[in-house]
């Protein structure tokens, strides 16, 4: 019987820490996490200091745990080489849990996800995608804004 209690304990303590690890990559003090390769801010704020630092304008992606049409976008249009060479290239990335970080989704008045927000190096409004976007259409956003950023 003593060692059943030691197993138990054993057990116990994996499932714990499990899930703490689990959840450590969307903890937004943790500072980035990487979706598909790309590394994202999960700061809006440090973000906005690095993009006035290089110029480049910000990507920011609000996104939940359970959006089948976020998937969707992470597993074929954030997989796609030319929107990663054009992401990685030409702007500062962030990442908003939308379940996680609830002031930033208010603050920008997110009502669903996926959402792609766009700012300025100042972190005015360039662009907003609501909703699920093809990666062809994205990729064209994406190259327009970049092409704006240069001009």
């Amino acid at each position: 019987m003593y060692p059943k209690k030691w197993i138990f304990v054993l057990l116990a303590l994996i499932a714990l820490t499990s899930g703490y690890l689990y959840m450590q990559p969307y903890d937004p003090g943790a500072g980035k996490i990487t979706l598909q390769g790309l590394n994202f801010h999960t700061d809006l704020r440090l973000a906005l200091l690095e993009a006035s630092s290089q110029g480049k304008p910000v990507f920011v992606y609000f996104k939940s745990e359970y959006c089948g049409w976020c998937k969707k976008f992470e597993e074929e249009t954030l997989t796609n080489r030319s929107v990663i060479k054009t992401l990685n290239e030409n702007f500062i990335l962030v990442s908003m849990d939308v379940n996680r970080q609830k002031n930033e989704t208010r603050d920008f008045r997110v009502r669903g996800t996926p959402a792609e927000i766009f700012l300025d190096s100042n972190g005015t409004e360039i662009k907003r995608v609501p909703g699920y976007t093809e990666t062809e259409v994205f990729l064209d956003t994406i190259n327009q804004i970049a092409k704006y950023k240069e001009a």
